[in-house]
Order: structure tokens, then sequence, then C-alpha cells
């Protein structure tokens, strides 16, 4: 009966994306709780994080029984520069107030700047921003968000 508790618990802490072909279940006591303020983070730091959170994320959104070329290239279309400049535009308008701060933030950091004035890379930065403070904030709203701008991709 303990392993029953045991899952039964693990399920609550879930995310479950419904709308996803392979119905993956992420257990987020898998990773390390990080002992961090993400107020007091470097942007760039929150955008470090938020790219591999959403790298995972499209990973697994996009898996499939196919060959490793094709994997790449079909999470490509979300990871790409382009990709999270269309995922921010199409979730920005669920943005509170902080949230929209966070990706200014991003798109005005050094970081955001490394490939001169480029738009799309800018605009990717703040994306990756918002992605590590939700991470670190509010992982169910993390969830939603993604989950939405998924949905609104294709």
């Amino acid at each position: 009966m303990l392993l029953q508790e045991m899952l039964n618990e693990s399920k609550q802490h879930n995310i479950h994306d419904e709308n996803c072909s392979n119905n993956i279940e992420i257990d987020l006591r898998l990773f390390p709780e990080p002992n961090v303020n993400p107020d007091e983070m470097s942007i760039d730091s929150l955008a470090y994080l938020g790219d591999a959170v959403f790298n995972l994320y499209a990973k697994l959104h996009i898996l499939a029984d196919v060959k490793v070329t094709d994997l790449h290239r079909r999470s490509n279309k979300y990871v790409s520069r382009q990709g999270q400049s269309k995922l921010l535009k199409s979730i920005s308008h669920l943005l509170d107030e902080k949230e929209k701060n966070v990706v200014q933030r991003g798109i005005n950091s050094k970081g955001a700047r490394k490939h001169g004035n480029d738009r799309l890379y800018m605009e990717s930065t703040g994306f990756e921003a918002l992605i590590g403070y939700l991470y670190l904030t509010n992982k169910k709203r993390l969830s939603e968000i993604l989950k939405f701008g998924f949905e609104s991709f294709e």
C-alpha cells in the first residue's frame, strides 16, 4: 500500500498536458529545488535556466518513436529564436505586469544583445527569462502558459 500512496502523492505534483499526444507527466520532485530568490538573480541567469527548462519541455512535447534527426528538426521549430519569439507573442496578452517586466528585462539584457540588435534573439531571451522566472516562482502558471503557447503555435 505504501507504493500506491507514493504514486498518488506523485501525481499531485505533476504537469499533465492533456493536449500533448504523448500525455507526458513530469514529476517535479525529480529536480532539485533551487535555494535562490528569483528577484535577486540576474536576468541573464533566469534566461539561462529558462532555456534549459523550455528545451526539456519542447523535447518532451514532440517526443515520438522516430529518428533522432526528426526529433531535432521538430524541436527546433519551438526552441529556435523564431519559435520562441512566436510563442512569446502568442502568450503576451496572458501576462501580468510582473511577468511583462521580466520579459522586458530579458529583452533589454546584456545577454540578449550579444547578437547585436537581432530583435528575434532579444525576444527569445525575454521569453527564456520568463520561463526561468516562472519555473522558480509558480510552476502551475508556467504549465498553463506553455500549454497555451504550444496550442496556439500549431
